[in-house]
């Protein structure tokens, strides 16, 4: 809150960063009192022009104590258990977004942004790509995503052994994960 932003030089900066061969990691909140989904939006499409190696999205958690705080607290935003609030748990609900909204769209914005805009993979930065796919995969053994575009990464590096496995385990997932075949049909991925 209260973080004055230049757009212009975040985008800068990430290209640069990129240019001098600096990983670049960004970090979002979303969910805070005041932000609309419009503002979400925007923000989805602003950061699908960053080339940055990664992005962690994560929800607003009003600490206790914060600004935040008083003012989910005095408007009655907040739901749930706010006291052990985490980055990873919506807990702020307001006129223009629910709770539960905010926790998809973080999840969507996370599947957007890394794997299917992933801006290593999209300017041919195939063995930075697979190190993001393959860490995501080793925190989550059955993301069906992150297994496809892996496996796009090792086509396009010429290891069709590797892709073939990795494109098995991903259809595989799909078929037998109904969360995983959500998202693969809202992206259009073809497994």
């Amino acid at each position: 809150m209260h973080k004055p932003l230049n757009l212009s030089i975040i985008k800068r900066v990430a290209d640069d960063c990129r240019e001098l061969g600096i990983y670049t990691d960004v970090n979002i909140l979303i969910g805070l009192p005041g932000e609309t989904k419009q503002d979400i939006d925007d923000t989805r499409s602003f950061l699908k022009t960053i080339n940055a190696n990664w992005f962690r999205i994560n929800v607003a958690a009003p600490l206790v104590g914060s600004e935040m705080f008083d003012i989910c607290f005095k408007k009655n935003y907040l739901k749930g258990n706010y006291i052990d609030s985490s980055f990873k748990k919506a807990i702020v609900e307001t006129e223009d977004f629910s709770a539960e909204y905010i926790q998809e769209i973080v999840y969507i914005l996370n599947l957007e942004l890394n794997f299917v805009e992933n801006s290593d993979f999209r300017l041919g930065n195939y063995e930075m790509a697979l190190k993001g796919f393959e860490n995501a995969i080793r925190a989550k053994n059955d993301h069906a995503i992150a297994y496809y575009y892996a496996a796009k990464c090792y086509e396009k590096l010429d290891n069709s052994k590797k892709a073939h496995q990795y494109m098995n385990t991903a259809n595989m997932i799909a078929i037998e994960k109904a969360l995983w075949r959500k998202y693969v049909d809202m992206f259009n991925i073809p497994i």
